[in-house]
């Protein structure tokens, strides 16, 4: 084991790190996650159409989706984070914003969100406004698809409540703690590289199915499930992580005039 740079910066979340954010992340799943996606959402009806990535942080889980010759949009709360992204994917429009407030041009036939980013959401007040924003940017009968960790995965995260390693010149040491009465996990992400050294602190919630599928429905979503990854299949009570689909409902014919009945009564 390294011995920790004495005081290294701290740092807001998702601000130092985003400098060897894709550097530690190099290994996660991108692609499957974009094909599994694709795949939930075609077996819904979509058939094309433009995509917003909600969440898109430095932009790994837009570029297969750009690859697959998609129009993709991307929206994240975090300057740093997007700084990267728009060094990635020079074509793509990137929005800087709120989850719970944003506000921006077009409707999507797809909002997606991966790698735990709803998890950033603390309570069910902001994940109903995020969800409420996602439903008021999607098309009639568009589709809201995203991961979260379960109350079940934060509470395992790690063996021994830390993941440590280097990332090429990276070393990493990430800390990770679950308080059981609020529910909420805290990780301590220290990170020493070519720049410096720093911690940043990160607090996320669980989401299990059944909160999930109450609050996208109490935000006005329609046929909502919950699935497994890879296997789109109902996710297993003790699951760590969760996929989650709801629909947008169409916009309902305007009902046919009454006629009065003929003849005599």
């Amino acid at each position: 084991m390294r011995e920790a740079t004495p005081q290294p910066e701290r740092a807001e979340p998702y601000t130092a790190l985003a400098t060897v954010y894709d550097t530690i992340m190099a290994e996660v799943e991108y692609d499957a996650w974009a094909d599994f996606i694709l795949a939930v959402a075609r077996s819904r009806g979509y058939a094309g159409g433009p995509l917003l990535d909600l969440g898109c942080g430095t932009g790994n889980a837009s570029v297969p989706m750009v690859d697959h010759g998609l129009h993709v949009t991307g929206l994240d709360a975090s300057p740093a984070m997007l700084a990267v992204a728009r060094a990635k994917l020079p074509g793509v429009t990137l929005h800087l914003a709120d989850f719970a407030s944003f506000a921006i041009p077009g409707r999507f036939a797809l909002v997606f969100s991966v790698f735990d980013a709803l998890n950033n959401l603390l309570d069910d007040e902001t994940f109903l406004a995020t969800c409420r924003c996602v439903l008021e940017h999607l098309q009639p009968g568009g589709l809201f698809v995203f991961d979260v960790n379960t109350p079940t995965g934060l509470r395992e995260l790690w063996e021994g409540g830390a993941a440590e390693g280097w990332a090429d010149e990276v070393y990493y040491r990430w800390q990770h703690s679950f308080d059981a009465e609020t529910g909420l996990a805290r990780v301590e992400a220290y990170c020493d590289g070519p720049d410096g050294s720093f911690t940043e602190v990160h607090t996320e919630r669980g989401y299990d199915a059944a909160v999930a599928i109450r609050l996208l429905g109490a935000a006005g979503f329609e046929a909502v499930e919950a699935l497994s990854f890879p296997e789109a299949a109902a996710p297993p009570p003790e699951a760590e992580r969760i996929w989650v689909v709801g629909r947008k409902p169409r916009l309902s014919r305007p009902a046919r005039p009454t006629r009065a009945p003929r003849g005599r009564y």
